[in-house]
């Protein structure tokens, strides 16, 4: 079960730097639309505002998921640990 446990911590370690690199990723294509867009009248930068919003919300999503397999699994040691007493 040990092992199992940290598992299960790795992936949500993981879940959570990989969120952090999305929402990094987020901010450079801003910050790479807004430089683009002084040559092109704005236009560089509405092409990457969706591309950022998209780096952004799957951050989210991630962070999310982490947080949910992070909560189950204290439920089912909550459950486990009630029916061994």
């Amino acid at each position: 079960m040990s092992k199992f446990d940290d598992e299960i911590e790795k992936a949500v370690k993981r879940a959570g730097k990989t969120a952090g690199w999305m929402f990094a990723i987020g901010v450079v294509t801003l910050l790479l639309g807004l430089w683009t867009s002084f040559g092109t009248y704005g236009v560089g930068f509405v092409v990457a505002l969706p591309g950022a919003g998209l780096m952004f919300a799957l951050g989210v999503i991630i962070n999310l998921q982490g947080m949910q397999l992070m909560e189950t699994w204290r439920q089912g040691r909550r459950d486990v640990e009630i029916s061994e007493r």
